[in-house]
Parts: C-alpha cells; sequence; structure tokens
C-alpha cells in the first residue's frame, strides 16, 4: 500500500546510505602476516656456476632459497620426488630434512662435489670451463622466538617457473648481502620479506 511503502522508504533509505558510507577494511594478506612474525634475516647469499656432472647438499637447518639464471639441474627435497629447475625458476624451502642440488644426469654411486670458492660470495662447482648451469643461491634465518610454530603455517616447497622479478629480487639480495653499506641488514631483511612473499 501507499502507507506501507512510506513507512519501508526509511529502511530503504538507511540501506542506501549505510552501503555507501560503508569503510572497506584492509583486506590482512595471513602469508604476509606470517612472514612479517618470522622477522627474517640473511644468512649469506652467493653465486654458483656449475659444470659437468656434480651433486652437492646445501644446508638443511634453515630456510632455502635459489634462483636458477642459466641452465638446468635437479633438486630434492626430503622423500619429494626431484624436482627439475630450468633457467628462470625459483625454488623456496622454509624447512626440510634433506637438501640436494646435481646437476642434470646427476654423478654415480651419490657422490658429492665439494664447491670451490673464487672469491667473496663466489664458487664453482666441478671443472673450469664454460658452466652448463649459475645460480643464485642463499639461506636466511627467523629471528621469531616461536618461529617452529609459523613455519609450520607455510608450504613445504615453493617453485615458481620463470618468473623473472624474483630473480630480480634475489639478485638484490646477492649484491646487498655482499655489500658493506649503511642500512645492510634493514634492506636485507625487507627484501627476504619481499621475497618469501
Amino acid at each position: 500500500t501507499e502507507g506501507g511503502d512510506r513507512r519501508c522508504a526509511p529502511d530503504v533509505l538507511r540501506s542506501i546510505v549505510r552501503k555507501k558510507l560503508e569503510i572497506v577494511q584492509p583486506v590482512i594478506d595471513p602469508l604476509a602476516e606470517v612472514i612479517a612474525l618470522l622477522k627474517p634475516a640473511a644468512s649469506y647469499a652467493k653465486m654458483v656456476t656449475a659444470r659437468g656432472s656434480w651433486a652437492v647438499r646445501p644446508p638443511h637447518d634453515r630456510p632455502f632459497y635459489a634462483a636458477l639464471l642459466e641452465g638446468e639441474v635437479t633438486l630434492t627435497a626430503g622423500d619429494r620426488a626431484p624436482e627439475r629447475l630450468h633457467a628462470g625458476d625459483f625454488v623456496l624451502l622454509p624447512a626440510t630434512d634433506a637438501l640436494q642440488v646435481t646437476s642434470r644426469i646427476p654423478p654415480e654411486g651419490g657422490r658429492t662435489t665439494e664447491p670451490l670458492e673464487l672469491g667473496p660470495g663466489m664458487f664453482r662447482i666441478g671443472p673450469e670451463g664454460t658452466p652448463d648451469a649459475r645460480m643464485l643461491v642463499g639461506t636466511c634465518t627467523f629471528g621469531s622466538d616461536d618461529s617452529a610454530l609459523l613455519v609450520s603455517l607455510l608450504p613445504d616447497l615453493v617453485i615458481v617457473r620463470g618468473e623473472r622479478r624474483l630473480t630480480m629480487l634475489v639478485e638484490l639480495l646477492n649484491a646487498e648481502a655482499r655489500g658493506k653499506r649503511p642500512g645492510r641488514e634493514v634492506v636485507l631483511g625487507h627484501l627476504l620479506q619481499v621475497l618469501l612473499i
């Protein structure tokens, strides 16, 4: 009825006003929140070139990341099936019981190769010559007292295929880690947060 319409009008108006004046709360990214709480800090970052048939076992007592710049490698983490990584791929392991990285065709007998340090932050695996693979690798630590619990909330293994943006972040991280500029630790912390997110 006409009277009914008049009685409903204020409710309709209030509904419209509420929608117009609604304050949109910022969307909270759970992963970003976890990373911020972890308080990541760089342990080391280095450039590695490799040639021939080789296998290395990076430290697995802390988060490990790598960006493959050239070539192909095979990564095996824990009991997972081996993963083939190609140039442009990025991998992150927040925690793992065992980790091995090998050439496309690994050496026989499971033997490992000791990387040779060529200079600050520069290592070579295998004989001299034109490398078959080139990668930026590193580890980080978490400053939170609850890091074990927080790490359990993260994926066990993250592989991003062909994402140049992540490779650029790792390159920045590597350059900053090797430098001695003022504010180095703060910059590294922020870069790691962006990288992990």
